[in-house]
């Protein structure tokens, strides 16, 4: 008699902890429920009342019945093992994987609940059969798990050579060894064919020299515009700077560590994760298209906080397992609903007449953000990492194609990866939030002493710089080496 007590008593505080800690992302009962969660709460209590009162009243009647329910599932083959070992391998997926479908999931008092009814199970398979049945059920249930991990393992295996992760941490896309041939669909000023590849290192350009000390080593940081992924390997700005400046330093290596959609919080995550193990002289930043998310209603961290979780052992083994990671970006995308590009995205820039009137603008764009400090608090943020790594920080501004014209007041400025709906703006006023973003940048440079190159300054809204609204051309990306180029040696970073 004593399985069936122990079981209902576990299911009676499993069953409370999960009401006490259940709430809704909308409440409007007693400010914790909404109206479908309440009426299932009310149901639940309900249950869970009358059962501990037949408990208390009538308890012989109601074990009885608890150990003939046992009995049945007991001798239903290996349902004993599929409850002592799935259903924690379950939960430990939900918490950790599909954590964000429901505010529950990170409720402690729900955690418990869960794990609580699992510690349960043995006492009712013990129940069902006695103890000869718990050991038999225990050891089919070790010979399952020993047959899991094997399959993981060598799923692991399989996936690590056919779909290596980054060289230095997953949410860095930095894949080693790539070789893609490109044809860009009619880029105005982009060549019509071409070759992506990287490095050892992930990075496009070169492999780094085996005497990497006796060389002067520069890594370019930034969005789209650094990676030039429709560019051929030697027509992008960072491939060309390493010729413009070869001329003056023979021994001059240059790395495209640029990845499309990464703003200064991913930027901040690869200062992290690749500077402290490579160890470059000169890191250079451009920043400046994708911080226009902050302008767009909704916090930029909750897009590029990748990489910046605690130290959890759930993260920890997130970073370790490639299964894991790929299970991950699938539920990314069949479950959280993320926009996933199966086709090519760059495509010629066709501007569009804005329709209707503009809403009226501030004066200050700052007043449109959602934190006015974050571009600034950023870049400090990555010049304290480039000083406690001992690399030099050179930051470049942004230039685009917009500019705050008559002509560029009448023209759509949506930009296409932050086009929303409900939000029209012209070009340039798009144009006027990267120029604050710039003036941003160059103020957080003065202030912390930092070198800053205003590129945007020297690469004029011209259409032949540009293929799209943003994304240099061929020509575009030449001017930007040449300029880089000659700012470095005039200001000595380069000797």
């Amino acid at each position: 008699m004593m399985a069936p007590v122990l079981l209902w008593i576990a299911a009676l505080l499993s069953s409370g902890l999960l009401l006490a800690g259940s709430r809704s992302a909308a409440p409007v009962v007693l400010g914790r429920y909404s109206l479908p969660l309440s009426a299932a709460v009310a149901v639940n209590a309900a249950v869970l009342i009358l059962l501990a009162g037949r408990l208390l009243l009538a308890p012989r009647g109601l074990l009885d019945g608890t150990r003939r329910l046992f009995m049945r599932l007991g001798n239903a083959g290996a349902l004993a093992e599929v409850l002592l070992f799935g259903i924690p391998v379950l939960l430990a997926l939900f918490f950790s994987l599909f954590g964000r479908i429901t505010p529950l999931a990170a409720e402690g008092r729900i955690r418990a609940a869960g794990w609580l009814f699992y510690a349960s199970l043995p006492t009712g398979v013990w129940g069902a059969g006695g103890r000869a049945r718990l050991k038999l059920s225990a050891f089919r249930g070790a010979l399952t798990l020993l047959a899991f991990l094997l399959a993981f393992a060598a799923t692991e295996v399989a996936l690590r050579i056919v779909m290596p992760g980054s060289v230095f941490h997953p949410m860095l896309d930095l894949r080693p060894n790539v070789r893609v041939a490109l044809r860009p669909l009619g880029l105005p000023g982009v060549s019509p064919s071409g070759i992506y590849s990287t490095n050892k290192w992930g990075m496009r350009g070169e492999q780094p020299p085996e005497d990497w000390a006796d060389w002067l080593t520069i890594v370019c940081i930034g969005g789209s515009t650094t990676q030039c992924f429709e560019l051929d390997d030697h027509r992008t700005w960072p491939w060309l700077l390493q010729e413009d400046l070869r001329r003056a330093h023979p021994r001059v290596w240059v790395g495209n560590g640029g990845l499309g959609g990464h703003s200064t919080r991913g930027h901040i995550v690869f200062m992290r994760e690749v500077i402290p193990v490579i160890h470059p002289d000169i890191v250079i930043f451009l920043v400046g298209v994708n911080e226009l998310s902050i302008f767009a209603g909704f916090d930029p961290r909750e897009r590029a906080s990748l990489g910046t979780s605690p130290e959890t052992f759930g993260y920890r083994l997130f970073c370790a397992s490639r299964t894991i990671q790929i299970l991950y970006m699938l539920k990314k995308d069949l479950i959280d609903g993320v926009p996933v590009q199966n086709t090519p995205w760059a495509s010629a820039y066709a501007p569009t007449a804005l329709s209707g009137p503009e809403p009226p603008m501030p004066g200050d764009m700052h007043e449109l953000m959602c934190d006015p400090d974050y571009v600034r608090d950023n870049v400090r943020q990555l010049i304290a990492l480039a000083r406690q790594y001992g690399v030099t920080p050179v930051f470049l501004t942004q230039s685009m194609l917009y500019d705050d014209t008559p002509y560029w007041r009448t023209i759509n400025g949506g930009i296409a990866w932050e086009r929303r709906p409900d939000r029209k703006y012209s070009a340039a006023t798009v144009w006027r939030m990267l120029d604050t973003v710039n003036r941003d940048v160059i103020e957080t440079c003065g202030e912390e002493g930092v070198l800053c190159y205003d590129l945007a300054s020297v690469v004029s809204h011209d259409p032949a710089m540009f293929y799209d609204e943003a994304h240099f051309s061929e020509a575009g990306a030449a001017l930007v080496a040449d300029s880089v180029s000659a700012f470095l040696l005039r200001s000595g970073v380069i000797h």
